[in-house]
């Protein structure tokens, strides 16, 4: 079993298996060594809906460093999955604060990652990770997701007719 230090890492490796079984053999033997992989799918393709109470997409105001090598972000979405899961859980006194201070702590989680797994995170809230790895959704009902939110088409541009 390989070990990953980012999410989009891992994913990338289990996407490079040639058959689908393999792809979730992968990614099963990956989610059997990291307590965030299972949620970080589920809400991500869309089968699960949690209300992170944070707009659609990249905040505005997050700096992220796009020249960072791959595995040397400060921190990765496992190691702040405590913090993470608390904008998951309706209970978690995350939602107790205001909106302006609950959005300038996601702000700091995805400041605080590598640029790639920054957009992953965001893609995971909103439901959006069949965006980023199309490939993912072949795997889905073999994992038992059937209901999940499904990429829109990407619409070939029609070719001009010659006079």
């Amino acid at each position: 079993m390989k070990k990953f230090r980012q999410v989009d890492e891992g994913l990338t490796w289990v996407l490079e298996a040639k058959s689908v079984d393999d792809q979730v053999g992968r990614l099963k033997d990956w989610a059997s060594t990291t307590q965030c992989l299972v949620p970080v799918v589920r809400i991500g393709v869309g089968a699960e809906k949690p209300d992170f109470g944070i707009p659609e997409g990249m905040p505005d105001t997050v700096k992220i460093k796009d020249d960072i090598p791959e595995g040397m972000g400060n921190t990765t979405i496992n190691l702040e999955w405590r913090r993470i899961s608390g904008f998951i859980n309706p209970d978690a006194p995350i939602h107790n604060i205001s909106q302006a201070r609950r959005e300038s702590v996601w702000v700091q989680i995805l400041e605080g990652l590598h640029h790639a797994e920054a957009k992953v995170l965001t893609a995971v809230k909103d439901g959006k990770l069949l965006d980023i790895y199309p490939k993912l959704e072949k795997m889905l009902p073999t994992l038992g997701i059937t209901e999940y939110n499904k990429p829109k088409a990407k619409r070939k541009p029609k070719a001009k007719k010659e006079k």
